[in-house]
């Protein structure tokens, strides 16, 4: 290195050292922001590139010129280097190859698209000498890995657009598989080398370059399965013979691998026993992701059930019985795909024969899963990380496979092949309590069946249930029995007589530690599903005595008790609603206003989670019973509650504006009114109105904007009510832009942004005559416009900007009245053709800006705008066809290459412009979205 450069090589090696090797955290941030700012310099290409060339430089420094590399490659930083440069770098890469190199060969040829045979610029670079051949297996495999990404992700490019590494990677597939059968046959192919071949081997399979009935021939697939045997080579050559399950799924051409494995079903077997007797988990993993695999791929064989079918099922039986549940969880993925397979059936007697072929196995299934369920030996000593990470594997990995072999085998005989095994193991546990832990196991499988059993069954539910005095009174069965109690709530509906005695066992639960939470949960949902028992006089005065003893409770547990309670008094009789209603509600009222003369927040809290959990119970209950005159009942008898409750809420609002807990039961109360009161909440509208406006200008909090959106939905067809509305969401908005102004506003206020566009959206929605006529909708036209150019990345909050903007163009809240209809899509037609100024300071259409937006969102922000997106642009296109394939083509042209390239913009504006429906559509944003990298 010479002069400028020698000293800026030291000054990064330097910086490095400080980086790793800091005396502390201020000089390690200090080293750590100097270097961030030298890798995104042009300069930083060639000292990285002469770092990667010297000698004795450190291994921290040469890690951290190569990864730097990497992340300028990724960056799109390639444009910073001419010709030379590049060449320069793909010298020193490739004398030095890590994960670096095929992401920079397959970025660099998109500077220059006719080098389209990159592979075989490396093996004639590397394959001259013995010496270099090491190099060049590894780097076979990264160029693999990399043009079979590239291959994914541009699937539907036409064959002209094609990414020129994938183009070089399916011309040179077979010379590639040719080298490394003769590597593999040479002299010098020791261990070490032969898991290179192997690896290398399997990465270039996918390109199709050589028929199925050649590949089963290959002296690297013959070496495979006794490879498996070996160490060294046991994991390599496991991913060889899953790659080779994988490319044959198509078994039109696939066949001879398809033949070539099953044949050696019983060769997997023995290889598993074995790994079972030497306690060889290596190995075990090794065959059942091998297993798994061809069970997957070979999935249209083994459902239709054949002895043949069954034997390998019974294979992955034994491996997800495996004790490591690491390993037995690796065949779950294939345990949904049979259930998915079986119900695709040609018809139920088809399916019903597949089922019963298989049932030996599905109820295997169930007894292993039950196993997989326990609690390990040692739980009394877990810590609080081990009990969470034991926890999430039951309620996610392993909860769903139990849902699909319970779906697929049906809940019925899956509740009778648990019952005998929970039986034996209750009566076990009478004479060793150990033994709770496999009582604990069936009952976690038994509240999954509780989705798949009907209110009907006379099997063995009630037998089930019926057990519940003769557990053990262990924390954790009570835990789970609870939860069985809960969620067979639709059964206890129609057999009443176990009510009594299974409500008790609930009941006893409260205010047990570890224990209480689920009882006041499970008490909560048989108040939804036993409504009409529990409001039965003897279950009611029950429930009542509960409610005004439940102050030791926690208050969570209180609101669902409440939410419970107010669910069971809309079933109440003889028009007592009314009068049960005031007993109850009357002590939260009151307790709230003493609160607020007391100013004792956390007491108000409380109570007014109380009266919002009560009215929302009696809504739930009207919505899931449907009965008109229950709702009317309901809205009479709150109309009288609220008289008592608005004024607790206006003073709330006035002394607590600030507090955004409060605020939002106060908000959440006022949802909760609407929906239980209907018109009749009309008469505390402008009250209401005036107090949130005044409190969300004072303080700009998203729960006003929810509640307000609310009232909008309710009220907003009722024409009396749209002045009010309208002046109300004026108001509310020129607040809310003035707080969203400068690009970190919207990803500091992400909940902001939410309830601003889903409330607009709203109006939109109920008068939008009203809405175009003034301001309203130009201000946040351009407000949600200017977010999608910021660092907003906040899902809820991007979905509603997008859908904000969907709704501006489908015009379609009146399209049950033609006219109508059609002033309105005039009214949005005319303004996206109207010229306007834009991100930029450009004049455009608005409709151009629109587009430009939309596509940057696209290429910049995260795969949950491609659905949103999608369904504005095509409404877009439907509104306006000719001038949105314009806007489209224009804004593609401002978009660099370095983002992304031009053939993936051909391929997307072809896909655009020749969309016709949602799916074309969201077809075209997909391709953008996978070939974008933004800068």
């Amino acid at each position: 290195m010479a002069g400028t450069e020698a000293a800026q090589a030291e000054q990064v090696w330097r910086m490095v050292q400080s980086l790793y090797h800091a005396h502390n955290e201020e000089e390690r941030k200090a080293a750590d922001n100097w270097l961030k700012d030298f890798q995104r310099s042009p300069a930083a290409w060639s000292i990285l590139d002469q770092l990667l060339k010297a000698d004795g430089v450190t291994e921290e420094t040469q890690f951290f010129a190569a990864n730097s590399l990497r992340s300028k490659i990724n960056h799109r930083d390639l444009s910073q280097l001419d010709s030379a440069g590049r060449d320069s770098l793909a010298g020193s890469l490739m004398a030095h190859p890590h994960a670096a190199v095929p992401d920079f060969l397959s970025d660099a040829a998109q500077f220059d698209r006719t080098q389209n045979n990159i592979v075989q610029d490396v093996c004639n670079s590397l394959g001259a000498s013995p010496d270099t051949v090491p190099v060049l297996l590894e780097l076979l495999t990264l160029l693999g890995e990399e043009a079979y990404r590239v291959q994914e992700d541009f699937f539907d490019l036409p064959p002209d657009d094609q990414h020129p590494l994938l183009l070089s990677a399916r011309a040179s597939a077979l010379p590639v598989l040719n080298f490394l059968h003769q590597c593999f046959g040479g002299q010098d192919a020791g261990g070490a080398q032969k898991k290179e071949i192997m690896m290398a081997f399997c990465r270039w399979l996918r390109f199709g370059a050589v028929a199925p009935a050649e590949i089963v021939q290959s002296p690297i697939v013959q070496q495979a399965l006794p490879a498996l045997k070996d160490d060294k080579l046991c994991e390599v050559a496991s991913d060889l013979v899953c790659e080779l399950a994988f490319i044959s799924k198509d078994l039109s051409q696939g066949m001879p691998i398809f033949q070539l494995l099953t044949s050696h079903l019983q060769t997997f077997y023995e290889l598993y026993q074995s790994a079972l007797q030497k306690d060889d988990d290596i190995l075990a993993r090794a065959v059942t992701r091998i297993v798994t695999e061809m069970g997957e791929n070979y999935m249209m064989v083994i459902a239709e059930a054949s002895p043949d079918a069954v034997s390998m099922v019974n294979l992955l039986v034994m491996c997800s019985s495996h004790s490591d549940t690491n390993i037995a969880s690796i065949t779950y993925v294939f345990w949904w795909k049979l259930n998915l397979a079986l119900k695709d059936s040609p018809d139920e007697s088809v399916r019903a024969q597949r089922v019963n072929a298989l049932q030996g196995c599905l109820q295997q299934m169930v007894v292993t899963l039950a196993r997989s369920a326990m609690y390990p030996d040692d739980v009394a000593d877990f810590d609080q990380a081990q009990e969470e990470e034991f926890k999430n594997f039951r309620l996610e990995t392993l909860y769903d496979a139990i849902l699909d072999i319970c779906e697929a085998l049906g809940g019925q005989r899956s509740l009778q092949t648990i019952f005998p095994v929970l039986v034996e193991h209750v009566e076990a546990s009478k004479t060793n309590p150990d033994k709770w832990r496999e009582v604990e196991g069936c009952l976690f499988c038994v509240r999954a069946f509780a989705r798949y059993v009907p209110a009907n069954d006379t099997t063995v539910t009630q037998q089930i249930l019926a057990l519940y005095d003769k557990f053990s009174d262990h924390f954790r069965i009570r835990q789970c029995f609870t939860i069985v109690i809960s969620k067979f709530g639709r059964w206890i509906n129609e057999h009443g007589d176990l009510l009594g005695p299974l409500l008790n066992y609930v009941v006893q639960g409260l205010g047990m530690p570890k224990v209480g939470r689920l009882a006041a949960e499970a008490l909560q949902d048989l108040c939804q599903c036993c409504a009409v028992h529990m409001a039965a006089p003897a279950q009611l005065n029950g429930l009542l005595q509960i409610y005004t003893n439940m102050n030791a409770l926690d208050i969570s547990d209180q609101e669902r008790i409440i939410e419970g309670l107010g669910t069971v008094l809309v079933r109440v009789q003889d028009g007592q609603l009314g009068q049960m209603l005031e007993a109850v509600a009357a002590t939260p009222i009151q307790q709230a206003v003493t609160s607020l003369q007391q100013h004792n927040k956390p007491e108000l809290v409380k109570q007014l989670k109380k009266i919002r959990t009560l009215i929302k119970g009696g809504v739930l209950a009207c919505e899931n019973s449907g009965a008109e005159a229950q709702r009317e009942l309901l809205a009479v008898a709150w109309a009288e509650q609220f008289q008592k409750v608005w004024p607790v809420l206006e003073q709330t609002m006035v002394a607590y504006g600030v507090d955004e807990e409060l605020m939002e039961d106060v908000c959440r109360i006022i949802k909760s009114a609407i929906q239980a009161m209907g018109v009749r909440f009309e008469v505390f509208l402008a009250p209401f109105a005036t107090t949130a406006v005044n409190a969300f200008i004072a303080h700009p909090l998203s729960c006003i904007l929810y509640a307000v959106t609310t009232l909008v939905g309710f009220f907003g067809r009722m024409k009396h009510m749209v002045p009010p509305l309208l002046q109300m969401l004026e108001a509310l908005s020129g607040r809310t832009l003035t707080v969203l102004q400068g690009n970190d506003a919207f990803s500091h206020a992400p909940d902001i942004v939410t309830e601003y566009f889903e409330l607009i959206g709203r109006g939109l929605r109920r008068f939008p005559q009203e809405v175009w006529a003034g301001q309203l909708v130009i201000n946040a036209f351009q407000c949600a416009l200017a977010s999608l150019y910021t660092e907003l990345a906040h899902r809820e909050a991007l979905q509603a900007v997008l859908r904000f903007l969907d709704l501006l163009v489908l015009a379609d809240a009146n399209d049950s009245n033609t006219e109508q209809y059609q002033r309105d899509r005039q009214l949005a037609a005319s303004f996206l053709v109207s010229q306007g100024p834009g991100h930029g300071g450009a004049t455009l259409p608005h409709g151009a800006h629109m587009v430009k937006a939309l596509l940057h969102a696209i290429c910049t922000k995260s795969s949950v705008c491609i659905e949103p997106v999608s369904l504005a642009m095509i409404d877009l296109a439907r509104l306006l066809p000719q001038q949105t394939s314009e806007w489209g083509s224009g804004a593609m042209q401002e978009i660099p290459d370095t983002v992304v390239f031009s053939g993936a913009k051909s391929a997307f504006l072809r896909d655009f412009q020749g969309a016709t429906d949602l799916k074309g559509m969201k077809q075209a944003m997909r391709g953008l979205h996978r070939a974008a990298r933004p800068a």
